[in-house]
């Protein structure tokens, strides 16, 4: 059997600004290391990611999370390699639907002060990579309609952006990583992050190769 990126964890990577981060799942210790990572998030991110903003977030949402099984539930985090106990930078998930196994729901939550690096990005070509040899071959998420930035980022990757009377549906149909490096070389100006993203798959691609 072909190992996977979890094979790999951690590892370090630099986003094109700078920025050192380390990648690996969560797991399910990772409750406590949640909740702070929470406390990092204005009101307007909170409300973005969970529906809601307590101060604190509900033990129930920490531990669906951080109970992950590598089949149904995948989750890996962004975290600071110089700094332990920083709670990261941030982290993306997928939950399979229970009643069509080639679906997943996709969330992201990164923390405010490091929006806009590439982050959602990076992890999302993780997700994509991993998701695919699980059988994934769609990703659905849904998103407020003041959330600009997930809309404009979805678009971006291609996906379909459904209006509903409060919210957006949101629907983005997978291919073989393989095939769209192959596809994306000769596409007429992708955008930027789909550029981003067929530069991770191919780190990643790479790395089951070694």
């Amino acid at each position: 059997m072909m190992p996977t990126l979890s094979d790999f964890a951690p590892f370090d990577r630099r986003l094109e600004d700078g920025l050192a981060v380390r990648l690996r799942p969560i797991v399910p210790e990772d409750r406590e290391r949640i909740h702070r990572a929470y406390e990092l998030l204005s009101e307007e991110s909170r409300l973005n990611r969970f529906w809601e903003r307590p101060e604190r977030l509900g033990e129930h949402h920490a531990a669906r999370i951080a109970a992950v099984d590598g089949l149904d539930h995948l989750a890996w985090i962004a975290l600071n390699p110089e700094d332990e106990s920083f709670p990261g930078y941030g982290g993306a998930s997928w939950w399979r639907d229970g009643d069509n196994p080639e679906r997943a729901e996709l969330s992201f939550t990164i923390a405010d002060a490091w929006h806009r690096r590439g982050l959602a990005t990076l992890l999302y070509s993780i997700l994509w990579h991993e998701g695919w040899r699980c059988g994934v071959r769609e990703f659905t998420g849904q998103c407020r309609k003041n959330n600009v930035a997930i809309v404009r980022w979805w678009a971006d990757m291609g996906g379909v952006v459904r209006e509903e009377t409060r919210h957006f549906d949101l629907v983005l149909a997978l291919e073989d990583p393989a095939v769209f490096l192959e596809r994306i070389a000769f596409t007429v100006r992708p955008s930027y992050r789909l550029i981003e993203t067929a530069a991770w798959l191919r780190d990643w691609e790479g790395m089951g190769e070694r």
